[in-house]
């Protein structure tokens, strides 16, 4: 390998199980790659100490702010595996000439079918009924048909919208709000558009699928969640942070949520009073952990990547597509 030759890290972990494409890709490039020695989710400082003498980054969700790029001397790119951008100081690194890119079509369809899974298990009581079953106390729970629900889409963007198409067999009533006016009032089936307000106090289940950003950190706080109806549930399979985690465990020990669904947290991985709740699903960020889901992830990131060391334009510039939008 000469001196020259350009080095891409493929931070996240694993990488290539779920099929050989991108990694040849990475391969026929012939440029050195440089893979993740620790095996899991890199922390701040590894990913300080490996990213000098590096080109590109095929990247997880470990972070890349201020200080960890503080050491990336060549950095021309880093190529997101999925769609959260919440780990990428963006200023930075537009201010630094570091192209970010992204993959946000290919994790949808994985996180949709995880949200339409955990409304039909908080509705039925499927998680419960599981561990009465274990414990030798056989309770038939009764639970609640997906058509006699009120069901809260908060944000209907790729997934939000596909997780309504999803619940269209089962004659769902959603009740939906985007603050994207080209998404708002766009004709979905069974779904009533109106305003967060009324999601709030009408929906018996609510689901959010929303960015993390400034202006919706603790987008579900304790104003919000108080305006719910008693006994209502929430699901999260967006960004921890969009939750006052606090807040949320408050509500389901006093019992005004009825129950809820989690598969991010503010701090991942998440230890903490939730775990100890009989009325609450935990999942450890699955969401698009699903083998098609997670290869169009690695080979849209393989190729973004290939296309800015190679001088082309990304397909997906994430600097461009979520910079402009908060302008």
């Amino acid at each position: 390998m000469t001196t020259d030759s350009k080095r891409i890290l493929i931070a996240t972990f694993p990488f290539g199980t779920t099929g050989n494409k991108p990694l040849e890709l990475l391969h026929k490039t012939g440029w050195e790659l440089v893979f993740n020695p620790h095996h899991r989710r890199l922390t701040a400082q590894d990913v300080s100490d490996l990213l000098p003498g590096i080109d590109a980054v095929i990247a997880g969700t470990e972070p890349y702010n201020a200080e960890t790029l503080a050491t990336a001397d060549r950095l021309k790119v880093i190529s997101r595996v999925g769609i959260g951008l919440d780990s990428v100081d963006l200023g930075y690194c537009s201010e630094s000439d570091i192209a970010v890119t992204y993959t946000p079509d290919a994790p949808s369809d994985g996180v949709a079918e995880l949200t339409v899974a955990n409304i039909l298990n908080l509705l039925r009581h499927i998680h419960a009924s599981d561990r009465s079953v274990r414990e030798g106390a056989w309770n038939r729970l009764m639970g609640h048909l997906v058509r006699d629900v009120a069901i809260g889409v908060v944000g209907v963007g790729r997934i939000g919208s596909r997780v309504i198409r999803l619940l269209e067999p089962f004659g769902a009533r959603i009740l939906a709000t985007d603050t994207d006016p080209t998404v708002h009032g766009q004709p979905l089936p069974n779904t009533e558009w109106c305003d967060l307000e009324s999601i709030l106090s009408k929906a018996d289940l609510i689901s959010f699928h929303i960015p993390m950003n400034e202006e919706n950190h603790h987008f579900v706080n304790r104003d919000r969640i108080a305006a719910m109806k008693t006994g209502a549930m929430i699901i999260n399979t967006a960004r921890g942070g969009i939750a006052d985690t606090e807040a949320l465990t408050d509500a389901l020990l006093q019992r005004h949520l009825g129950g809820a669904a989690l598969d991010v947290y503010e701090k991942e991985p998440y230890v903490g009073p939730l775990s100890q709740l009989d009325n609450v699903i935990l999942t450890a960020h699955i969401a698009a952990s699903a083998k098609g889901s997670r290869y169009l992830m690695e080979l849209g990131a393989a190729e973004d990547c290939i296309r800015v060391l190679s001088g082309a334009s990304p397909a997906n510039n994430a600097l461009y597509e979520v910079l402009s939008q908060r302008h």
